[in-house]
């Protein structure tokens, strides 16, 4: 998925993806050690998931997608987190 997929960015977020032809969608976190202690990492997932999850019905079918946190995340509200994300998303042509 690193190497096939492509990818969009922001400073709070990358998110890489591909379609493939399974009906399903498939979405992972990545928050690395550089983001803080268990606690922020947790925290920063937490908030991932919850600003992904209204979105899931509109995200095309058979999509994978990653996203990377990077370390502004921590400082970000959840709003701007929740627009990143949609943005994302949108830029990368998942919006069905």
């Amino acid at each position: 998925m690193y190497k096939n997929g492509k990818s969009v960015g922001s400073h709070t977020l990358v998110l890489i993806y591909s379609s493939g032809r399974q009906p399903e969608r498939k979405i992972g976190f990545a928050v690395g050690k550089r983001i803080g202690n268990a606690v922020v990492r947790n925290r920063v997932k937490r908030r991932l998931r919850e600003a992904v999850t209204p979105l899931l019905p509109e995200i095309v079918p058979g999509s994978r997608l990653i996203f990377i946190a990077r370390g502004a995340i921590t400082d970000a509200s959840f709003k701007e987190i929740e627009s990143t994300v949609r943005r994302l998303v949108s830029k990368a042509g998942l919006l069905g």
